[in-house]
Formats: structure tokens, C-alpha cells, sequence
């Protein structure tokens, strides 16, 4: 056996021993939502097809059946089966596995909406950058130093949705509290506590991308996305406690500033239409290079997350097994 296929397969052993690691806490959660394992291998399949097709897929050539059945080890029928749905039944077949896209983009919404409550000087108290959030009249006011919740709504939504619905929806989730004619947001938010629609996008958006910035430095072929831990494995509960305010209130420092950071790049990065008739060749003075109009229409998404975890260390439960 040559030294690159024993490479290969130790590679392959290691990747699969961290997936284990990885998927414990999948299967766990499945099996309490009543996913079986039939349900499970059917997605995998339907992911494993959909992959390689991303991958492999370029605008002049189709990746052949056969040749994801040489990769993903899915049967080749099967692979011609999910290709050849038509679009109505493979937004079906999506929306079984994944989950009707309408509780993404409405969870997605909201935190758009609380995203520019947090930045957005003109929702934040006394219009200054950097202080908390100002409490929103509920009503539309006609007072221009006194923003309303009318307001960040359209900010976010233009006519597409009503500001009441929006507001009885967080009040349900807790995202908000009203006070008198004004609403206050909840500073802790966007976490909310109830409704698994949010709760199950907000898991899935982060885990994946957590695991795509992971993966991405498992591969080595990119630059490596931070991906940095602190780790203690004989706390007492109540160093646990102690440790978990301090990083609520640092993390909640920092997931503060950075989006009040990105709030502004964001702003900068898509300036306002310019005027009708004018150009941007007009408006500077001089006609842009190729590479400053390829990069101004190239735009990239950006997520920083911030978890803790604590259980009983694996020592302690080793012990208390041989008890």
C-alpha cells in the first residue's frame, strides 16, 4: 500500500472520529423530536447528491450520475431519482427535509430588525453611537427627534410588513416589553426562548457555519477562520456560575461593538442610489478601474458567534458509573 493511500486513510479516520464527536448531539436531539434513523439516512442522501452537485457542477458541464455514485457511494438510481424531480416536487422534497423557508426569512426578519435597533444611532438613546437601545414609541409621532417603532420596522421591511404584527409577535417571544406608550427591547435579545421555529433557525444558521469555518480549516485549502476555545474540566457549580455571567457580559460586549461596526461598514458598502441621470463616472470625476467595479459588486456575509457549554466533566462521570 503506498504511503498516500495510507495517509488518505488515516485522514479518514481521524475526520470520522471528530463527525462521531459531532453527530452525538444530533442524534440526541433527533431521537427527542421522534427522527428516526430511515429519516436521517434519507436526508444524508439528499444532501449527499445536493453536495456534490455544488461541488463538482460547472456552467458548461453537468456532473454525470454515475460519477456521484462513484463519489458519495449513493446508488445510482437513487442519484437519478433526486436529480430528475421536477422543481415543484423538489421544493417539496426540500421543504420535508428542511423546513418550509417562510420560518427562516421571518426569523431571519427579526433579527435583521433587532440588528438595527442595536447599530442604528437613530434608535439608540440620545441618537448617540454606542448607547443602548432607546425605548420606541409605539404609535407613529411626528416628532423627527423621537423615532417610533413604525419606523425601524419600515426601515428593515419598506410596506411589506405591519408594524403591529411584528411587535405581537415579539411580545410573544419576549423580544420586547411595552411601558407605558413606548416599547423597550429586551438586551439580551435576539435569543428567543420560546417558539421552536425561531429557536431551530437561529441552531441551524450558526451550527452551520460553525461547522463550515471548522471544516474549511479541516481542509486546509483557504485561510483559517478563527475558531478559538477555553477549556477547564475540574470547576466546581459554582465556578461554573461565576464563569458564565463573566462571559455573558463579555461576549454581549463584543457581539455589541461588532455589530454596531458592521452596521456602518454595511452602510458604507451600499451608499443610496445615486441621483437619476447621474453616473458614477460623473460623480467622482473620473471613470472607476475594472478591479474597483468587479470588487464593489462582489459582497460577502460575515457571522461571529459566541456559545458556552458546561456538564459534568468525563472523569467525574467515569466514576460515578463504577459506583
Amino acid at each position: 500500500m503506498s504511503q498516500q493511500n495510507t495517509d488518505k486513510q488515516q485522514a479518514s479516520r481521524l475526520v470520522l472520529a471528530a463527525i462521531a464527536k459531532a453527530l452525538k448531539p444530533i442524534v440526541r436531539l433527533l431521537l427527542h423530536y421522534g427522527i428516526g434513523y430511515p429519516q436521517l439516512i434519507a436526508l444524508l442522501k439528499h444532501l449527499y447528491v445536493d453536495v456534490a452537485e455544488e461541488e463538482l457542477n460547472t456552467p458548461v458541464k453537468r456532473i454525470s450520475d454515475s460519477r456521484i455514485t462513484l463519489l458519495t457511494g449513493v446508488h445510482r438510481k437513487d442519484v437519478a431519482r433526486l436529480r430528475d424531480v421536477s422543481l415543484e416536487e423538489q421544493g417539496e422534497l426540500t421543504k420535508s427535509f428542511l423546513g418550509d423557508a417562510s420560518s427562516d426569512s421571518t426569523a431571519s426578519l427579526g433579527a435583521r430588525l433587532v440588528a438595527e435597533w442595536l447599530a442604528n444611532p437613530r434608535f439608540l438613546e440620545s441618537g448617540i453611537d454606542g448607547n443602548p437601545p432607546a425605548p420606541l414609541a409605539i404609535r407613529t409621532t411626528e416628532k423627527a427627534d423621537h423615532p417610533d417603532f413604525q419606523e425601524l420596522v419600515e426601515k428593515i421591511c419598506k410596506k411589506d410588513m405591519r408594524a403591529r404584527s411584528v411587535l405581537d409577535e415579539w411580545l410573544r417571544l419576549g423580544i420586547v416589553s411595552i411601558t407605558g406608550e413606548y416599547v423597550t427591547l429586551n438586551t439580551e435579545a435576539f435569543a428567543p426562548t420560546k417558539g421552536l421555529d425561531e429557536k431551530a433557525y437561529f441552531f441551524g444558521r450558526n451550527i452551520q457555519d460553525h461547522l463550515e469555518a471548522g471544516a474549511s480549516n479541516l481542509r486546509g485549502t483557504t485561510a483559517p477562520f478563527f475558531d478559538r476555545s477555553v477549556f477547564y474540566d475540574r470547576l466546581s457549580l459554582q465556578s461554573i456560575d461565576e464563569l458564565t455571567a463573566l462571559s455573558k457580559k463579555g461576549a454581549s460586549a463584543l457581539l455589541t461593538q461588532i455589530n454596531s461596526r458592521a452596521h456602518s461598514l454595511q452602510e458604507r458598502d451600499n451608499p443610496p442610489a445615486l441621483a437619476s441621470g447621474s453616473s458614477p463616472e460623473r460623480a467622482s470625476g473620473h471613470a472607476p478601474d475594472a478591479s474597483s467595479k468587479a470588487q464593489s459588486q462582489e459582497q460577502f456575509r460575515f457571522n461571529l458567534g459566541i456559545f458556552n457549554y458546561h456538564t459534568a466533566s468525563e472523569q467525574q462521570a467515569e466514576t460515578s458509573s463504577d459506583d
